[in-house]
Protein backbone atom coordinates (compact mmCIF):
# COMPACT_ATOMS: atom_id res chain seq x y z
CA UNK A 1 0.00 0.00 0.00
CA UNK A 2 1.69 3.55 -1.09
CA UNK A 3 1.62 6.50 0.79
CA UNK A 4 1.15 9.69 -0.08
CA UNK A 5 4.14 12.40 0.44
CA UNK A 6 2.01 14.62 1.46
CA UNK A 7 -0.31 12.51 4.15
CA UNK A 8 3.50 11.45 5.56
CA UNK A 9 4.75 15.30 6.14
CA UNK A 10 1.58 16.88 7.40
CA UNK A 11 0.86 13.86 9.71
CA UNK A 12 1.35 14.77 13.33
CA UNK A 13 4.28 13.81 14.89
CA UNK A 14 3.57 10.97 17.75
CA UNK A 15 3.04 12.13 21.25
CA UNK A 16 6.12 11.35 23.79
CA UNK A 17 4.95 9.02 26.44
CA UNK A 18 4.86 10.81 29.94
CA UNK A 19 6.54 8.70 32.01
CA UNK A 20 5.99 10.58 34.81
CA UNK A 21 2.63 8.76 34.84
CA UNK A 22 4.25 5.52 33.13
CA UNK A 23 5.69 4.85 36.49
CA UNK A 24 3.18 5.48 38.24
CA UNK A 25 0.90 3.45 37.10
CA UNK A 26 3.69 0.76 37.40
CA UNK A 27 3.99 1.61 41.35
CA UNK A 28 0.22 1.20 41.18
CA UNK A 29 -0.26 -2.04 39.58
CA UNK A 30 3.15 -3.78 42.29
CA UNK A 31 0.55 -2.16 44.90
CA UNK A 32 -2.48 -3.66 43.73
CA UNK A 33 -0.42 -7.05 43.11
CA UNK A 34 1.37 -7.08 46.38
CA UNK A 35 -2.09 -6.44 48.15
CA UNK A 36 -3.90 -9.71 46.39
CA UNK A 37 -0.71 -11.77 47.48
CA UNK A 38 -0.97 -10.23 51.11
CA UNK A 39 -4.93 -11.18 51.36
CA UNK A 40 -3.91 -14.52 49.91
CA UNK A 41 -1.07 -15.14 52.42
CA UNK A 42 -1.59 -16.71 56.02
CA UNK A 43 -2.08 -14.14 58.63
CA UNK A 44 1.18 -15.11 61.06
CA UNK A 45 3.19 -12.34 59.43
CA UNK A 46 0.48 -9.12 59.58
CA UNK A 47 0.05 -10.28 62.88
CA UNK A 48 3.49 -10.02 63.59
CA UNK A 49 4.68 -7.14 62.09
CA UNK A 50 1.49 -5.57 63.86
CA UNK A 51 2.12 -6.85 67.43
CA UNK A 52 5.79 -6.05 67.00
CA UNK A 53 4.87 -2.69 66.21
CA UNK A 54 2.56 -2.28 68.89
CA UNK A 55 4.85 -3.28 71.71
CA UNK A 56 7.80 -1.09 69.93
CA UNK A 57 5.09 1.83 70.60
CA UNK A 58 4.08 1.78 73.49
CA UNK A 59 7.44 1.28 75.05
CA UNK A 60 8.86 4.29 73.34
CA UNK A 61 5.82 6.19 73.87
CA UNK A 62 5.27 5.20 78.02
CA UNK A 63 9.35 6.10 78.29
CA UNK A 64 8.93 9.33 76.31
CA UNK A 65 5.70 10.13 78.72
CA UNK A 66 7.66 9.72 81.66
CA UNK A 67 10.21 11.76 80.76
CA UNK A 68 8.41 14.62 79.72
CA UNK A 69 6.65 15.05 82.57
CA UNK A 70 9.41 14.99 84.64
CA UNK A 71 11.08 17.52 82.44
CA UNK A 72 8.06 19.66 82.53
CA UNK A 73 6.31 18.86 85.89
CA UNK A 74 8.85 17.77 88.36
CA UNK A 75 11.63 19.96 87.23
CA UNK A 76 9.30 22.97 86.30
CA UNK A 77 10.78 23.36 82.66
CA UNK A 78 9.00 25.35 80.34
CA UNK A 79 7.47 23.22 78.03
CA UNK A 80 8.32 25.14 74.99
CA UNK A 81 11.47 26.22 76.07
CA UNK A 82 15.42 26.11 74.91
CA UNK A 83 15.95 22.54 76.93
CA UNK A 84 13.39 20.91 75.29
CA UNK A 85 13.71 22.04 71.77
CA UNK A 86 16.61 21.43 72.06
CA UNK A 87 16.16 18.22 72.73
CA UNK A 88 13.87 17.87 69.62
CA UNK A 89 16.35 19.24 67.59
CA UNK A 90 19.24 16.03 68.80
CA UNK A 91 16.23 13.44 68.14
CA UNK A 92 15.57 14.81 64.93
CA UNK A 93 19.87 14.89 63.76
CA UNK A 94 20.48 11.73 65.14
CA UNK A 95 17.61 9.70 62.87
CA UNK A 96 18.65 12.06 60.09
CA UNK A 97 22.77 10.70 60.59
CA UNK A 98 21.07 7.32 60.71
CA UNK A 99 18.94 7.82 58.10
CA UNK A 100 21.89 9.29 55.65
CA UNK A 101 23.70 5.79 56.40
CA UNK A 102 20.44 3.32 55.82
CA UNK A 103 19.00 5.39 53.08
CA UNK A 104 22.15 4.94 51.00
CA UNK A 105 22.67 1.12 51.78
CA UNK A 106 19.53 0.78 50.27
CA UNK A 107 19.44 2.77 47.56
CA UNK A 108 22.49 1.04 46.55
CA UNK A 109 21.16 -2.51 46.76
CA UNK A 110 18.08 -0.86 44.81
CA UNK A 111 19.60 1.12 42.01
CA UNK A 112 22.66 -1.11 41.34
CA UNK A 113 22.09 -4.83 42.13
CA UNK A 114 18.23 -5.53 41.63
CA UNK A 115 17.21 -7.51 38.50
CA UNK A 116 14.38 -4.94 37.84
CA UNK A 117 16.47 -2.20 37.54
CA UNK A 118 18.22 -3.82 34.69
CA UNK A 119 15.08 -4.56 33.06
CA UNK A 120 14.07 -0.79 33.33
CA UNK A 121 17.54 0.81 32.46
CA UNK A 122 17.61 -1.36 28.85
CA UNK A 123 14.13 0.66 27.98
CA UNK A 124 14.08 4.08 26.10
CA UNK A 125 13.43 5.34 29.74
CA UNK A 126 15.32 8.54 31.43
CA UNK A 127 17.71 7.41 34.47
CA UNK A 128 15.82 10.22 36.35
CA UNK A 129 12.36 8.72 36.59
CA UNK A 130 13.74 5.14 37.20
CA UNK A 131 15.75 6.91 40.48
CA UNK A 132 13.07 8.46 40.97
CA UNK A 133 10.79 5.48 41.15
CA UNK A 134 13.78 3.76 43.18
CA UNK A 135 14.02 6.50 45.88
CA UNK A 136 10.82 6.79 46.68
CA UNK A 137 10.63 3.21 47.52
CA UNK A 138 13.66 3.44 49.04
CA UNK A 139 13.18 6.43 51.27
CA UNK A 140 9.09 4.86 52.51
CA UNK A 141 11.57 1.65 53.44
CA UNK A 142 14.05 3.12 55.18
CA UNK A 143 11.93 6.05 56.92
CA UNK A 144 9.36 3.51 58.77
CA UNK A 145 11.78 2.61 61.63
CA UNK A 146 12.19 6.80 62.14
CA UNK A 147 8.74 7.04 62.29
CA UNK A 148 7.91 4.65 64.46
CA UNK A 149 10.53 5.93 67.29
CA UNK A 150 10.20 9.59 66.60
CA UNK A 151 6.26 9.78 66.44
CA UNK A 152 5.44 8.24 70.18
CA UNK A 153 8.29 10.38 71.48
CA UNK A 154 6.48 14.10 69.77
CA UNK A 155 3.46 13.16 70.74
CA UNK A 156 4.12 12.56 74.25
CA UNK A 157 5.49 15.38 74.54
CA UNK A 158 2.68 17.15 73.01
CA UNK A 159 0.25 15.46 75.88
CA UNK A 160 2.40 16.58 78.31
CA UNK A 161 2.84 20.27 77.36
CA UNK A 162 -0.87 20.77 76.20
CA UNK A 163 -0.05 21.91 72.16
CA UNK A 164 -3.05 23.50 69.86
CA UNK A 165 -4.60 21.15 67.87
CA UNK A 166 -2.81 22.18 64.73
CA UNK A 167 0.82 20.74 66.01
CA UNK A 168 -0.44 16.96 65.12
CA UNK A 169 -1.65 18.05 61.83
CA UNK A 170 2.24 19.72 61.34
CA UNK A 171 3.84 16.59 62.90
CA UNK A 172 3.48 14.37 60.22
CA UNK A 173 4.27 17.15 57.19
CA UNK A 174 7.54 18.35 59.17
CA UNK A 175 8.75 14.13 59.35
CA UNK A 176 7.98 13.97 55.75
CA UNK A 177 9.67 16.81 54.20
CA UNK A 178 12.20 15.89 56.93
CA UNK A 179 13.24 12.60 55.51
CA UNK A 180 13.63 14.08 51.61
CA UNK A 181 16.89 16.02 53.25
CA UNK A 182 19.13 12.81 54.58
CA UNK A 183 17.82 10.78 51.59
CA UNK A 184 18.62 12.98 48.97
CA UNK A 185 21.92 13.42 50.29
CA UNK A 186 22.43 9.76 50.77
CA UNK A 187 21.22 9.10 47.04
CA UNK A 188 24.39 11.72 45.72
CA UNK A 189 27.12 10.00 48.18
CA UNK A 190 25.49 7.25 46.82
CA UNK A 191 26.15 8.30 42.96
CA UNK A 192 29.38 9.82 44.19
CA UNK A 193 30.85 6.91 45.59
CA UNK A 194 29.98 4.11 42.78
CA UNK A 195 30.98 6.46 40.16
CA UNK A 196 34.30 7.68 41.36
CA UNK A 197 35.44 5.02 43.60
CA UNK A 198 34.14 1.73 42.10
CA UNK A 199 37.25 -0.37 43.61
CA UNK A 200 37.15 1.05 46.95
CA UNK A 201 33.33 1.63 47.51
CA UNK A 202 33.67 -0.99 50.66
CA UNK A 203 36.75 0.41 52.23
CA UNK A 204 35.26 3.73 52.57
CA UNK A 205 31.65 2.37 53.35
CA UNK A 206 33.67 1.02 56.65
CA UNK A 207 35.80 3.94 56.86
CA UNK A 208 33.21 6.49 57.32
CA UNK A 209 31.03 4.03 59.45
CA UNK A 210 33.79 3.76 61.63
CA UNK A 211 35.17 7.53 62.02
CA UNK A 212 31.67 8.18 62.68
CA UNK A 213 31.01 5.96 65.48
CA UNK A 214 34.64 7.26 66.75
CA UNK A 215 32.92 10.52 66.58
CA UNK A 216 30.11 10.37 68.57
CA UNK A 217 31.78 8.19 71.01
CA UNK A 218 33.77 11.49 71.84
CA UNK A 219 30.97 13.22 71.61
CA UNK A 220 29.51 11.34 74.16
CA UNK A 221 32.48 11.03 76.02
CA UNK A 222 32.95 14.89 76.17
CA UNK A 223 29.01 15.77 76.87
CA UNK A 224 29.37 12.79 80.00
CA UNK A 225 32.39 14.44 81.10
CA UNK A 226 30.80 17.86 81.77
CA UNK A 227 27.61 16.26 83.02
CA UNK A 228 29.63 15.44 86.23
CA UNK A 229 31.21 18.24 86.08
CA UNK A 230 27.36 19.74 86.07
CA UNK A 231 26.40 17.88 89.03
CA UNK A 232 29.70 18.69 91.10
CA UNK A 233 29.27 22.29 90.82
CA UNK A 234 27.62 24.48 93.56
CA UNK A 235 26.47 26.84 91.13
CA UNK A 236 23.15 25.74 89.65
CA UNK A 237 24.40 27.70 85.75
CA UNK A 238 28.30 26.96 86.33
CA UNK A 239 30.85 27.01 83.90
CA UNK A 240 30.17 23.43 83.31
CA UNK A 241 26.67 23.62 83.01
CA UNK A 242 27.36 26.49 79.83
CA UNK A 243 29.47 24.19 77.79
CA UNK A 244 27.36 21.23 78.60
CA UNK A 245 24.29 23.31 76.99
CA UNK A 246 26.42 24.45 74.36
CA UNK A 247 27.68 21.10 73.16
CA UNK A 248 24.45 19.74 72.66
CA UNK A 249 22.89 23.14 71.35
CA UNK A 250 24.29 22.40 67.89
CA UNK A 251 21.44 20.44 66.98
CA UNK A 252 19.14 23.38 67.23
CA UNK A 253 21.36 25.63 65.15
CA UNK A 254 19.42 27.37 62.11
CA UNK A 255 22.42 26.30 59.67
CA UNK A 256 20.93 22.29 60.12
CA UNK A 257 17.68 21.00 59.15
CA UNK A 258 17.36 19.39 62.76
CA UNK A 259 17.36 22.94 64.19
CA UNK A 260 14.68 24.10 61.62
CA UNK A 261 12.33 21.25 62.40
CA UNK A 262 13.00 21.85 66.65
CA UNK A 263 12.05 25.69 65.24
CA UNK A 264 8.93 24.74 63.61
CA UNK A 265 7.47 22.11 66.03
CA UNK A 266 8.18 24.35 69.36
CA UNK A 267 6.68 27.27 67.37
CA UNK A 268 3.66 25.40 66.67
CA UNK A 269 3.27 24.19 70.04
CA UNK A 270 3.59 27.95 71.56
CA UNK A 271 0.49 28.45 69.11
CA UNK A 272 3.33 30.84 66.58
CA UNK A 273 1.15 29.40 63.38
CA UNK A 274 3.50 31.91 61.03
CA UNK A 275 6.86 30.90 62.59
CA UNK A 276 5.82 26.93 62.07
CA UNK A 277 4.83 27.71 58.57
CA UNK A 278 8.08 29.53 57.54
CA UNK A 279 10.09 27.13 59.13
CA UNK A 280 7.70 23.93 57.38
CA UNK A 281 8.00 25.94 53.99
CA UNK A 282 12.45 26.11 55.02
CA UNK A 283 12.32 22.31 55.18
CA UNK A 284 10.22 21.16 52.16
CA UNK A 285 12.26 23.80 49.46
CA UNK A 286 15.46 22.57 50.78
CA UNK A 287 14.11 19.00 50.99
CA UNK A 288 13.13 19.17 47.30
CA UNK A 289 15.95 21.74 46.17
CA UNK A 290 18.29 19.04 47.35
CA UNK A 291 16.20 15.86 45.45
CA UNK A 292 16.59 17.54 42.35
CA UNK A 293 19.97 17.68 42.76
CA UNK A 294 20.02 14.03 43.40
CA UNK A 295 17.58 13.76 40.20
CA UNK A 296 20.17 15.59 38.00
CA UNK A 297 23.41 13.94 39.11
CA UNK A 298 21.20 10.69 38.50
CA UNK A 299 21.02 11.91 35.00
CA UNK A 300 24.70 11.80 34.17
CA UNK A 301 26.22 9.35 37.00
CA UNK A 302 23.05 6.98 37.43
CA UNK A 303 23.92 4.55 34.18
CA UNK A 304 27.52 5.37 34.21
CA UNK A 305 27.69 3.93 37.72
CA UNK A 306 25.13 1.01 36.75
CA UNK A 307 27.85 -0.16 34.32
CA UNK A 308 30.68 0.41 36.57
CA UNK A 309 29.35 -2.26 38.69
CA UNK A 310 27.78 -4.52 36.39
CA UNK A 311 31.44 -4.65 34.80
CA UNK A 312 33.37 -4.94 38.52
CA UNK A 313 34.33 -1.59 37.74
CA UNK A 314 37.78 -2.14 35.76
CA UNK A 315 38.37 -5.33 33.34
CA UNK A 316 42.01 -5.46 34.49
CA UNK A 317 40.93 -6.29 38.12
CA UNK A 318 42.51 -9.75 38.85
CA UNK A 319 39.97 -11.26 40.86
CA UNK A 320 41.57 -14.08 43.58
CA UNK A 321 41.76 -15.19 46.90
CA UNK A 322 41.50 -12.62 49.25
CA UNK A 323 43.46 -12.23 52.80
CA UNK A 324 40.15 -12.12 54.45
CA UNK A 325 39.15 -15.66 52.79
CA UNK A 326 42.33 -17.16 53.55
CA UNK A 327 41.73 -16.08 57.10
CA UNK A 328 38.73 -17.47 57.31
CA UNK A 329 40.39 -21.01 55.93
CA UNK A 330 42.79 -21.30 58.67
CA UNK A 331 40.11 -21.21 61.05
CA UNK A 332 38.09 -23.81 59.76
CA UNK A 333 40.81 -26.75 60.03
CA UNK A 334 38.61 -29.32 61.50
CA UNK A 335 35.76 -28.38 58.71
CA UNK A 336 36.80 -31.03 55.02
CA UNK A 337 38.13 -28.97 52.46
CA UNK A 338 34.49 -29.18 50.34
CA UNK A 339 32.35 -27.74 52.97
CA UNK A 340 35.19 -25.27 53.54
CA UNK A 341 34.62 -24.09 50.27
CA UNK A 342 30.99 -23.58 50.50
CA UNK A 343 31.78 -21.63 53.86
CA UNK A 344 34.18 -19.36 51.61
CA UNK A 345 31.68 -19.12 48.90
CA UNK A 346 28.90 -17.22 51.44
CA UNK A 347 31.61 -15.57 52.73
CA UNK A 348 32.31 -14.04 49.43
CA UNK A 349 28.74 -13.21 49.12
CA UNK A 350 28.24 -11.49 51.85
CA UNK A 351 31.46 -9.53 52.34
CA UNK A 352 30.68 -8.17 48.08
CA UNK A 353 27.00 -6.99 48.96
CA UNK A 354 27.74 -3.50 50.50
CA UNK A 355 23.71 -3.69 51.62
CA UNK A 356 24.30 -6.64 53.81
CA UNK A 357 27.68 -6.28 55.30
CA UNK A 358 26.87 -2.31 55.70
CA UNK A 359 23.78 -3.19 57.92
CA UNK A 360 25.59 -5.51 60.13
CA UNK A 361 28.61 -2.73 60.67
CA UNK A 362 25.77 0.04 61.21
CA UNK A 363 23.71 -2.08 63.97
CA UNK A 364 26.59 -3.78 65.82
CA UNK A 365 28.52 -0.36 65.82
CA UNK A 366 25.42 0.78 67.53
CA UNK A 367 25.52 -1.31 69.77
CA UNK A 368 29.13 -1.33 70.62
CA UNK A 369 29.20 2.34 70.54
CA UNK A 370 25.53 2.12 73.72
CA UNK A 371 27.76 -0.67 75.65
CA UNK A 372 31.65 1.02 75.80
CA UNK A 373 29.72 4.45 76.89
CA UNK A 374 27.11 2.76 79.40
CA UNK A 375 29.00 3.11 82.86
CA UNK A 376 30.00 6.87 81.92
CA UNK A 377 25.96 7.59 81.61
CA UNK A 378 25.71 7.63 85.36
CA UNK A 379 27.34 10.28 87.43
CA UNK A 380 27.94 7.80 90.49
CA UNK A 381 28.88 3.96 90.31
CA UNK A 382 26.07 1.94 89.19
CA UNK A 383 24.21 -0.01 92.31
CA UNK A 384 24.31 -3.80 91.54
CA UNK A 385 20.93 -4.75 91.24
CA UNK A 386 20.36 -1.85 88.75
CA UNK A 387 24.05 -3.18 87.16
CA UNK A 388 22.62 -6.58 87.11
CA UNK A 389 19.34 -5.88 85.50
CA UNK A 390 20.97 -3.98 82.95
CA UNK A 391 23.62 -6.59 81.99
CA UNK A 392 20.53 -9.04 81.68
CA UNK A 393 18.73 -6.71 79.42
CA UNK A 394 22.26 -6.00 77.17
CA UNK A 395 22.31 -9.84 76.79
CA UNK A 396 18.50 -9.63 75.10
CA UNK A 397 19.66 -7.09 73.32
CA UNK A 398 22.44 -8.91 71.74
CA UNK A 399 20.15 -12.34 71.22
CA UNK A 400 17.44 -10.48 69.31
CA UNK A 401 20.44 -8.95 66.89
CA UNK A 402 21.57 -12.14 66.24
CA UNK A 403 17.66 -13.52 65.46
CA UNK A 404 17.72 -10.25 63.78
CA UNK A 405 20.91 -11.73 61.16
CA UNK A 406 19.95 -14.65 61.22
CA UNK A 407 16.68 -14.38 60.07
CA UNK A 408 17.74 -11.70 57.20
CA UNK A 409 20.91 -13.31 56.12
CA UNK A 410 20.94 -16.64 56.39
CA UNK A 411 17.29 -18.05 56.40
CA UNK A 412 17.55 -17.03 52.51
CA UNK A 413 20.53 -18.56 51.83
CA UNK A 414 19.23 -21.78 50.82
CA UNK A 415 16.38 -20.29 48.51
CA UNK A 416 19.19 -18.38 46.77
CA UNK A 417 21.16 -21.70 45.79
CA UNK A 418 17.66 -22.92 44.49
CA UNK A 419 18.27 -21.74 40.56
CA UNK A 420 21.62 -22.36 40.41
CA UNK A 421 21.94 -25.90 42.27
CA UNK A 422 22.64 -27.52 39.54
CA UNK A 423 26.11 -26.05 39.92
CA UNK A 424 26.65 -27.38 43.02
CA UNK A 425 24.75 -30.68 42.27
CA UNK A 426 28.12 -31.04 39.65
CA UNK A 427 30.63 -30.73 42.57
CA UNK A 428 31.04 -33.96 44.58
CA UNK A 429 29.75 -32.87 47.62
CA UNK A 430 26.27 -34.14 49.25
CA UNK A 431 23.62 -32.27 49.94
CA UNK A 432 24.15 -32.89 53.77
CA UNK A 433 27.38 -31.00 53.50
CA UNK A 434 25.64 -28.11 51.92
CA UNK A 435 23.25 -27.98 55.20
CA UNK A 436 25.99 -28.15 57.53
CA UNK A 437 28.66 -25.52 55.48
CA UNK A 438 26.02 -23.06 55.79
CA UNK A 439 25.26 -23.71 59.48
CA UNK A 440 28.73 -23.75 59.89
CA UNK A 441 29.25 -20.52 58.44
CA UNK A 442 26.23 -18.70 60.74
CA UNK A 443 27.29 -20.13 63.91
CA UNK A 444 30.86 -18.85 63.61
CA UNK A 445 30.37 -15.41 62.40
CA UNK A 446 27.01 -14.96 64.66
CA UNK A 447 29.26 -16.42 67.50
CA UNK A 448 32.63 -14.35 67.11
CA UNK A 449 30.09 -11.24 66.67
CA UNK A 450 27.71 -11.57 69.84
CA UNK A 451 30.80 -12.56 71.78
CA UNK A 452 32.48 -9.10 70.85
CA UNK A 453 29.23 -7.47 71.88
CA UNK A 454 28.95 -9.40 75.20
CA UNK A 455 32.28 -8.83 76.44
CA UNK A 456 32.45 -5.09 75.74
CA UNK A 457 29.24 -4.87 77.75
CA UNK A 458 30.48 -6.88 80.64
CA UNK A 459 33.99 -4.95 81.16
CA UNK A 460 32.03 -1.98 80.31
CA UNK A 461 29.74 -2.50 83.78
CA UNK A 462 32.31 -4.40 85.57
CA UNK A 463 30.44 -7.74 85.75
CA UNK A 464 31.99 -10.34 87.79
CA UNK A 465 33.92 -13.40 85.87
CA UNK A 466 31.63 -15.97 86.27
CA UNK A 467 28.98 -13.59 84.76
CA UNK A 468 30.70 -13.33 81.73
CA UNK A 469 31.43 -16.88 81.41
CA UNK A 470 27.61 -17.58 81.80
CA UNK A 471 27.29 -14.88 79.29
CA UNK A 472 29.40 -16.25 76.74
CA UNK A 473 27.90 -19.72 77.32
CA UNK A 474 24.89 -18.71 76.21
CA UNK A 475 25.58 -16.86 73.63
CA UNK A 476 27.06 -19.82 72.27
CA UNK A 477 24.25 -22.47 72.64
CA UNK A 478 21.74 -19.03 71.06
CA UNK A 479 24.31 -19.13 68.10
CA UNK A 480 23.90 -22.91 67.71
CA UNK A 481 20.43 -22.58 67.58
CA UNK A 482 19.70 -20.01 65.50
CA UNK A 483 21.74 -20.81 63.53
CA UNK A 484 20.35 -24.21 62.89
CA UNK A 485 16.78 -22.59 62.99
CA UNK A 486 17.61 -20.60 59.70
CA UNK A 487 19.22 -22.77 57.96
CA UNK A 488 16.61 -25.76 58.81
CA UNK A 489 13.56 -23.85 58.24
CA UNK A 490 15.23 -22.28 55.29
CA UNK A 491 15.44 -25.74 53.84
CA UNK A 492 12.30 -27.04 55.09
CA UNK A 493 10.23 -23.60 53.52
CA UNK A 494 12.54 -22.45 50.48
CA UNK A 495 11.43 -19.77 48.29
CA UNK A 496 12.99 -20.35 44.91
CA UNK A 497 11.00 -18.08 43.00
CA UNK A 498 12.18 -14.64 44.49
CA UNK A 499 15.97 -13.15 43.60
CA UNK A 500 15.44 -10.74 46.89
CA UNK A 501 17.16 -12.34 50.17
CA UNK A 502 15.06 -9.06 51.91
CA UNK A 503 11.48 -10.33 50.36
CA UNK A 504 12.89 -14.16 50.86
CA UNK A 505 13.03 -12.99 54.62
CA UNK A 506 10.23 -11.73 55.39
CA UNK A 507 7.73 -14.10 53.59
CA UNK A 508 5.91 -16.75 55.44
CA UNK A 509 8.66 -18.69 55.76
CA UNK A 510 11.00 -16.07 56.84
CA UNK A 511 8.16 -15.02 59.37
CA UNK A 512 7.74 -18.34 61.25
CA UNK A 513 11.23 -18.51 61.59
CA UNK A 514 11.38 -15.62 63.38
CA UNK A 515 8.43 -16.91 65.70
CA UNK A 516 10.48 -20.07 66.46
CA UNK A 517 13.70 -18.28 67.25
CA UNK A 518 12.23 -15.51 69.70
CA UNK A 519 10.73 -18.74 71.05
CA UNK A 520 14.12 -20.42 71.44
CA UNK A 521 15.68 -17.03 72.69
CA UNK A 522 13.53 -16.70 75.30
CA UNK A 523 13.73 -20.41 76.85
CA UNK A 524 16.95 -20.29 76.12
CA UNK A 525 18.19 -17.08 78.16
CA UNK A 526 15.81 -17.97 81.06
CA UNK A 527 17.12 -21.03 81.19
CA UNK A 528 21.05 -20.48 81.07
CA UNK A 529 21.38 -16.96 82.72
CA UNK A 530 17.99 -16.36 84.02
CA UNK A 531 18.80 -18.14 87.07
CA UNK A 532 22.55 -16.81 88.08
CA UNK A 533 20.76 -12.73 87.44
CA UNK A 534 17.60 -13.84 89.36
CA UNK A 535 19.42 -15.21 92.71
CA UNK A 536 21.34 -12.12 92.42
CA UNK A 537 19.22 -9.53 91.78
CA UNK A 538 18.48 -9.09 95.51
CA UNK A 539 21.62 -9.38 97.05
CA UNK A 540 23.38 -5.24 97.38
CA UNK A 541 26.70 -7.21 96.06
CA UNK A 542 27.27 -10.77 94.17
CA UNK A 543 30.01 -11.78 96.99
CA UNK A 544 27.23 -12.12 99.49
CA UNK A 545 25.31 -14.51 98.05
CA UNK A 546 25.00 -17.33 100.42
CA UNK A 547 22.46 -19.26 99.14
CA UNK A 548 23.82 -23.53 99.03
CA UNK A 549 21.60 -23.89 96.06
CA UNK A 550 22.68 -21.13 93.90
CA UNK A 551 25.41 -22.85 91.72
CA UNK A 552 23.77 -26.04 91.37
CA UNK A 553 20.80 -24.38 90.38
CA UNK A 554 22.89 -22.16 87.42
CA UNK A 555 24.44 -25.48 86.58
CA UNK A 556 21.32 -27.22 86.20
CA UNK A 557 20.52 -24.37 84.18
CA UNK A 558 23.43 -24.20 82.19
CA UNK A 559 23.02 -28.23 81.45
CA UNK A 560 19.40 -27.87 80.45
CA UNK A 561 19.93 -24.97 77.85
CA UNK A 562 22.87 -26.42 76.08
CA UNK A 563 20.77 -29.83 76.10
CA UNK A 564 17.94 -27.64 74.27
CA UNK A 565 20.69 -26.39 71.66
CA UNK A 566 21.78 -29.87 71.06
CA UNK A 567 18.23 -31.21 70.33
CA UNK A 568 17.55 -27.56 68.54
CA UNK A 569 20.37 -28.05 66.20
CA UNK A 570 19.83 -31.83 65.15
CA UNK A 571 16.56 -31.86 64.90
CA UNK A 572 16.36 -28.50 62.81
CA UNK A 573 19.53 -29.73 60.45
CA UNK A 574 18.26 -33.31 60.01
CA UNK A 575 14.38 -32.04 59.12
CA UNK A 576 16.17 -29.73 56.47
CA UNK A 577 18.79 -32.41 55.18
CA UNK A 578 15.53 -34.78 54.79
CA UNK A 579 13.51 -31.89 52.97
CA UNK A 580 16.62 -31.07 50.65
CA UNK A 581 17.09 -34.47 49.51
CA UNK A 582 13.37 -34.83 48.33
CA UNK A 583 13.73 -32.15 46.41
CA UNK A 584 14.47 -32.14 42.28
CA UNK A 585 16.55 -29.75 40.99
Amino acid sequence: MNIPLDTVLTASPRQPVNQFALFNRLRQNLFKNAWSEFRGSSVVRPITILISSIIVITFVFGLSLGGFYFFIFEMKMPPHGFIIEMLVGLLFFSLGVLLVFSGGLILHGSLFSAAETAFLLSKPVDADQVFAYKFQGAIAFSSWAFLLVGGPILIAYALMAGVPWYFYLALPLFFLGFVLLPGSLGAILCFLLVNYLPKQRKQLLILAIVVLLVAVAAWIYYVVRENRALTRSIEPLSEAATQLINRISFARSVWLPSGWVARGLLAAARGDLLSSLYYLALVWSNGLMLYLVAAWTSTHLYRRGFNRVSTGGDIRRKHGGAWLDRGLSLLLPFVDPGTRLLIIKDFRTFRRDPQQFGQVLLLSGMLILYFSNIKRMFVRDIEWPFQNGISLLNLIAVGLLMSAYTGRFIYPLLSLEGRKFWLLGLLPLSRDQLMWGKFTFSMMGTTLLASLLMVVSDVMLEMPFEAMIVHLVTILVLAAGLSALAVGVGALLPNFRESDPSKIAVGFGGTLNLIISLGYLVVTIGLMAGPWHLFLATVPNPEEMTSIFFYPVVAFGLFCGSCLGVITVLLSINLGIRALNRMEF
